[in-house]
Parts: structure tokens; C-alpha cells; sequence
């Protein structure tokens, strides 16, 4: 079984209605383990050493946040900018994620319809995450398509259950399956 490792990252989360249920289900997966970097670093000094090491140990590695302004949340940006260095993530001798397997798992305020040419958002989700598969690719590491969660806000508590079901019937196939080249 594979090591799954989520690094989850949300600037409100008490008034998180879907993240943070999302990932308290999917801390229950065998072989998950969540880094909650808000938690962590609240301050926005990142243990470097300690990041690393997580990446190292892991298979898989799960970004989960929601899309706000178009973007991630700024702390994945600080992690990024401290985490995967020069000869750690890429260059002369940065391979540590070469072959490991990358997932975005995201939510969004506004509705799938909304993410699209011409609609209040502009375009489609996939160019928001862009960025990020990029980095993932750069860094060597396989890009899974990507767990979404539209309309997060307007989500009943039924439609929130399939949602986290979803996700970690997900996380469990991540675990267990190869990467697809």
C-alpha cells in the first residue's frame, strides 16, 4: 500500500463547511497522513528539514484547498518557495519527487458552469491549477487529474457525505494503484 501524503491548507478553517470535513474523513484512510500547514506554521516559518522528510516517505502527494481568488492559498506558496529547492526537487541532483505521484483535491465557491469562457469566472478550473501541475511536473512527479468539489458553499449535508466518500474512495485507489504514465 502506498503512502499518501496530504498537505492541507485552509486560511479560515472554522469556517470551512466542506475542507474540513473533507479532510478529517480522509485522515481515516490507512496510510494517509495530513499536514495541515495553517496549523503548523502559523507564523509562515516552514520546517524545511521536516517537509522534506514527509516528501520523501511519500508515494503520493494531495494538496487540498479551496480556490480562492484565483489561486491557492498564499501558505502554499511559502511552502512551495521554502520546500522544493535546488538539488532537493529539481536541478543537480533534486530528484526526491521524481516518480512520485501529485493530486490536486480542491473546492470552489461558485458552481462548475461558472468555471468556464465567458462565464463570472473566466475560465476553466484547470488553468487556476496550472501553476501548481506545472510545478509538479517540473519536480518529475506524475499529475493525477484532480479531486474537485464545486459549489462548496451550497453543498447539503447529504451532498457533502457523497463528497467525502468520493474523496476517500479516491484516496483509497491512490493508495493502491500504480501511477499512469
Amino acid at each position: 500500500m502506498k503512502h499518501l501524503l496530504l498537505l492541507y491548507a485552509h486560511p479560515t478553517p472554522r469556517g470551512s463547511y466542506l475542507n474540513r470535513y473533507l479532510v478529517s474523513r480522509a485522515a481515516t484512510v490507512p496510510n494517509v497522513v495530513v499536514r495541515d500547514l495553517y496549523q503548523l506554521y502559523p507564523d509562515f516559518y516552514i520546517d524545511v528539514a521536516t517537509e522534506q522528510e514527509h516528501l520523501r516517505k511519500a508515494d503520493v502527494i494531495i494538496m487540498q484547498f479551496p480556490v480562492r481568488w484565483f489561486n491557492v492559498p498564499s501558505i502554499i506558496r511559502e511552502w512551495q518557495d521554502h520546500v522544493l529547492t535546488r538539488g532537493f526537487a529539481f536541478g543537480p541532483d533534486g530528484d526526491a519527487l521524481k516518480g512520485k505521484r501529485f493530486m490536486a483535491a480542491v473546492s470552489t465557491g461558485g458552481q462548475e458552469n461558472s468555471y468556464q469562457q465567458g462565464s463570472p469566472h473566466g475560465a476553466a478550473l484547470d488553468s487556476y491549477l496550472a501553476p501548481l501541475v506545472q510545478t509538479a511536473v517540473f519536480c518529475g512527479m506524475h499529475v493525477e487529474a484532480p479531486f474537485v468539489v464545486h459549489g462548496a458553499r451550497d453543498l447539503d449535508a447529504g451532498a457533502r457525505e457523497v463528497m467525502a466518500q468520493a474523496y476517500v474512495n479516491r484516496l483509497e485507489t491512490l493508495a493502491r494503484e500504480e501511477a499512469h504514465v
